[in-house]
């Protein structure tokens, strides 16, 4: 049978693009990195091998299960199992067939960080395909063989944990026999579990919702008076929300201090000094430490700290104080420094 090509690339492209136009203007932090994942996804299958003469059902609704390991923020190894469905079609000349599709695939995933929740990714592999033809006069044919895989999608960033991707495949002659020979599209949607721990979602949410208890029940506390000399502020680990500049409570309450103390020596002046790790691009990194020390800077001067006695200074990825290959150390180097001058 003749081959019938049926493009699915502009449906991938819309979706990239609707993908971009929701994102916002900051660039990603690999989160996953070291990591292993696990996930399944469902979609529409089409298969490219039917005449313009043959009475043909060429799409079928697939399922699919697959794992990883992320190696680092750009690449990973991924690979599953596909089950593909059934094509069906028939003819005055060569009668019925149905083939049922299934493989699996391995492939280097290479992923593209656009925001610290959404990303780009494409893959390129190798597929093992398992096809049964049922033909009208009651046989059967098992066909077997090797094809290239091609692939590319977005993912979504849930949380640490969880992603959601929406991906399209391409199968390159799927089967060897000259019964039915076949390219497979496949559009599917997914979610992924990594199996890394959260970095500090369940502990910002417990302390704000106990600060928030504390508060209903107990009366304002009167402002703390800050001793002297008050060292250095330094606002690490759990200072923002997870894709924010907003300061945990954790923070303030770190900040709350400082204030009082500029407050009572109106003579002195402090620089906020911000840092972020080297994930991401220099140009990005900058831009976010920037934003994140102005967050410091806004606060202690809605406590009434003059803004003339408070300057503010991004410094992107300089001058880490930990590893920035681990998670931990990563964590470190996201931070605010609060100095006196």
């Amino acid at each position: 049978m003749n081959i019938k090509r049926i493009s699915l690339y502009p449906s991938v492209a819309s979706i990239i693009s609707l993908s971009l136009l929701m994102s916002p203007q900051v660039n990603a932090a690999a989160e996953n990195a070291g990591e292993f994942y696990l996930g399944a996804k469902t979609g529409w299958a089409n298969f490219d091998y039917c005449e313009s003469g043959d009475d043909c059902d060429d799409d079928a609704w697939g399922g699919s299960v697959y794992g990883g390991y992320q190696f680092n923020e750009w690449f990973s190894l991924e690979g599953g199992y596909n089950y593909l469905g059934k094509a069906k079609a028939s003819n005055s000349t060569q009668g019925y067939l149905e083939s049922k599709v299934q493989n699996g695939e391995l492939g280097a995933k290479f992923d593209w960080n656009l925001t610290s929740a959404w990303n780009l990714f494409g893959k390129v592999g190798t597929s093992y395909n398992d096809i049964e033809h049922d033909l009208s006069q009651g046989s059967n044919i098992s066909d077997n063989n090797w094809s290239v895989m091609l692939g590319a999608g977005v993912e979504y960033q849930l949380s640490h944990n969880w992603r959601i991707r929406t991906e399209y495949q391409w199968f390159d002659d799927v089967g060897s026999s000259s019964v039915a020979k076949s390219d497979v599209n496949y559009l599917s949607l997914g979610l992924s579990y990594y199996f890394g721990s959260s970095e500090s979602a369940a502990p910002v949410a417990a302390a704000t919702t106990t600060a928030a208890v504390v508060a209903a029940q107990e009366p304002e506390p009167e402002p703390v008076v800050a001793e002297e000399p008050l060292p250095a502020a330094t606002l690490s680990g759990h200072a923002f929300e997870h894709d924010s500049t907003e300061l945990t409570e954790e923070a303030k309450t770190t900040l709350a201090p400082v204030a009082e103390y500029l407050n009572q020596r109106p003579e002195i002046k402090v620089d906020v000094i911000g840092y972020t790790d080297s994930t991401g691009s220099a140009k990005y990194n900058q831009k976010l430490s920037e934003q994140r020390a102005q967050a410091a800077s806004d606060y202690l001067e809605s406590k009434g700290v003059d803004e003339s006695r408070v300057t503010t200074i991004g410094k992107g990825e300089e001058n880490p104080i930990a590893d920035n290959s681990t998670v931990e150390g990563r964590e470190k180097n996201r931070r605010i420094e609060v100095s006196y001058k």
